[in-house]
């Protein structure tokens, strides 16, 4: 922690005006030259760069959180409670939900950062910088498995069904080691690695630049990736089509009964996945891409960018949109996700309706008893239904007996 001693040297004319272009990094510069930061704030009280949010851009922010957190968790329980989900890509997809809720995280404690003053504040900013980078390379990595797993179900399927025996394992041995071996170098910054703790490292804002250099090619690596897997099964997928389109159209009436339409449908399964898995690559790229854009051409324009001491005001919204598409995208496209989501809201509205109705008293209806309601119309309502239930089984036994017969043949 750096000395705040009223003893401290003065600071005036330590610093040189043309290396610094904002409160944060003239903070950093007196810091740097051993000054207390009590000094280092007097001397830098002429900029006026401090990070603000409204309450517009914090309303958006934590409306984005909520949804991230909310939409992701859906996705969690769906694939954790329907045991036909219960399959490796579909691991992959429930780790990159719970990537995404990070991510949803942090928007909402971004608003928190900018609110505070002093020395915590850039500690502060510190740890929320380095968990929100953190939960966008996770969420890379996620993607990168998906990625990884579309592309050997695609363009090497007989590799793939074969280790289907052990597709559970790999799935959890790659998702533990991808957390195991990214967590500690994305937090390296909170553990002492960062420019308040060690100022004579040539930092970018908070961080050092060996530590920039280490995130940047990270999240390249795993961008490379998602591109190559993501491209190769784009192209595999084209060919497979035009190969099909060439095909004869008797030919392919005559194969529509071969006893290969079960691999042609697994194979059919893959690409849809495959697909899905491509439309929230896509959408990740775009929303990452983003930040890296506007946030050089906003140092060169200066003041007139809605950028403060070098960080985006909606840089980290803009980077977790990806996570708000990554949810909608998997439930969409995933039948059986969907339709375990819906029996799961149907339940929860039947138990609502039910407690609502139980809740209202109704003196009328308890001084009835059940028997009595209805009078004769009830017996004779209730004689009908058995007329009609002992004239109608015989036919629905002839109906079952018919289709029983079809299904043996």
């Amino acid at each position: 922690m750096f000395n705040n001693s009223s003893l401290s040297s003065p600071v005036t004319s330590v610093t040189q005006e043309g290396d610094i272009n904002g409160h944060l990094s003239c903070v950093l510069r007196h810091l740097q030259n051993k000054s207390s930061y009590d000094q280092a704030q007097d001397a830098c009280s002429t900029y006026t760069d401090f990070v603000e949010l409204g309450t517009g851009l914090t309303v958006v922010f934590w409306l984005t959180g909520l949804h991230i957190i909310i939409s992701n968790a859906a996705v969690l329980w769906g694939i954790v409670r329907t045991p036909e989900l219960h399959k490796q890509v579909y691991m992959f997809m429930a780790n990159n939900a719970v990537a995404d809720m990070l991510a949803g995280i942090g928007p909402i404690v971004w608003c928190q950062a900018v609110d505070r003053v002093g020395l915590s504040s850039l500690y502060f900013m510190i740890n929320i910088a380095t968990f929100l980078v953190y939960t966008q390379i996770m969420s890379a990595s996620a993607l990168c498995l998906l990625s990884i797993s579309s592309y050997v179900a695609i363009r090497h399927p007989i590799f793939f069904h074969t280790h289907a025996h052990s597709a559970k394992r790999d799935a959890g041995v790659a998702i533990v080691t991808s957390w195991l071996v990214l967590t500690p170098l994305g937090f390296l910054p909170s553990m002492g690695l960062n420019c308040l703790d060690m100022p004579d490292l040539k930092c970018f804002n908070y961080f050092p630049l060996s530590i920039v250099a280490l995130r940047v090619t990270t999240m390249v690596l795993l961008l490379c990736v998602m591109l190559f897997t993501n491209t190769s099964v784009f192209l595999a997928i084209k060919e497979r089509q035009k190969r099909r389109l060439g095909q004869p159209q008797g030919q392919n009436n005559a194969l529509q009964d071969h006893p290969n339409d079960a691999a042609e449908r697994k194979y059919q399964s893959s690409v849809h996945k495959a697909r899905t898995v491509m439309i929230q690559v896509v959408a990740a790229f775009i929303f990452w891409l983003l930040p890296f854009i506007l946030i050089p051409a906003c140092l060169k324009t200066g003041e007139k960018c809605p950028f403060h001491n070098g960080i985006s005001l909606s840089g980290p919204l803009l980077m977790s949109l990806n996570s708000t598409i990554n949810p909608i995208a998997s439930i969409i496209r995933t039948p059986d996700l969907r339709k375990s989501l819906r029996e799961d809201m149907t339940t929860i509205y039947q138990a609502l309706v039910t407690m609502v109705r139980g809740n209202r008293v109704n003196p009328q209806e308890e001084q009835i008893p059940l028997n009595q309601r209805g009078g004769t119309g009830a017996a004779s309502g209730s004689g009908r239904t058995m007329l009609t239930e002992h004239n109608v089984t015989p036919l629905n036994q002839a109906r079952a007996g018919s289709l029983a017969i079809i299904e043996i043949d």
